[in-house]
């Protein structure tokens, strides 16, 4: 009896723990992980086609967090038809009342020597980057208050046990309204979301792996966007990670930087 006793209260223990958690709250706790001041990375950039073809990019990103607005530029090296395309981005925090300024985003063509600015929503926004299955929205960084959360359960994404929560869209507007997010119960890191259409459709799956831990900060070096109603897919894998440098320039997040080539 004294062990059914024991067993019981393991179970009420356990189940108040789970509830005591929202699934906004659970989504709070991975947006305010903190990140490094600065980071500079390559990347490899993979993207398949229905066809089974893979065209490989080589690129440079960089970011630098300045309170007030975070900075970050893409610049492709590799191969030599899109060396130089560049992707300058101003994303801005959410404020007190949850409400997030659109970020600012300029998108440049070496080939047609000219700059323009890509709205970070709407269609535009939900438009493919440089023909991967990511969208200009993936790469910003989408405001808590945009959704409504519930705690779904609880699944094991590659040997991690993970938070299951649903993410559906307040105005119902976008492209896919509705994800399933994958939160790392111990560290609160997406494994992985699902994107589901305005017909509930599965319509995409990004999954993140290859985690490692650089100067306290844990990320993973492998992201990868699947498409299933297309059968194509996208995978980013970085390296040379350098966090909090002091030799990042600020003149680098410019439109004139971009358009220079200064990036490297």
């Amino acid at each position: 009896m004294k062990k059914l006793m024991t067993l019981a209260a393991a179970i009420i223990l356990t189940s108040t723990a789970f509830a005591e958690m929202t699934g906004y709250e659970i989504a709070k706790k991975s947006n305010d992980i903190p990140e490094p001041k600065t980071s500079s990375s390559t990347a490899t950039l993979t993207i398949h086609s229905k066809k089974g073809k893979d065209r490989i990019r080589e690129i440079i990103m960089k970011s630098k967090d300045y309170g007030d607005v975070e900075k970050e530029v893409i610049v492709f090296t590799t191969p030599k038809d899109v060396s130089g395309v560049g992707y300058l981005m101003f994303d801005y925090p959410e404020d007190d009342k949850g409400n997030k300024k659109d970020s600012d985003n300029w998108l440049y063509m070496p080939a047609m020597k000219k700059t323009r600015r890509i709205a970070s929503s709407g269609t535009e926004g939900e438009g493919s980057f440089m023909g991967t299955d990511f969208t200009y929205e993936d790469i910003d960084e989408r405001a808590l208050s945009k959704d409504n959360y519930n705690l779904i359960g609880e699944e094991t994404i590659d040997e991690v046990l993970c938070y299951k929560v649903e993410a559906t869209s307040k105005t119902g507007t976008e492209k896919d309204p509705h994800r399933i997010i994958y939160f790392g119960k111990e560290d609160f890191l997406v494994y992985k979301v699902e994107f589901y259409d305005r017909q509930d459709n599965l319509h995409r799956i990004l999954t993140c792996s290859d985690f490692s831990t650089i100067d306290g900060f844990k990320s993973a070096k492998t992201m990868k966007m699947e498409n299933v109603q297309t059968g194509t897919w996208s995978s980013l894998k970085t390296s040379n990670v350098v966090y909090n440098s002091n030799d990042i320039d600020d003149s680098l997040f410019t439109v004139a930087a971009l358009e220079k080539g200064r990036i490297k």
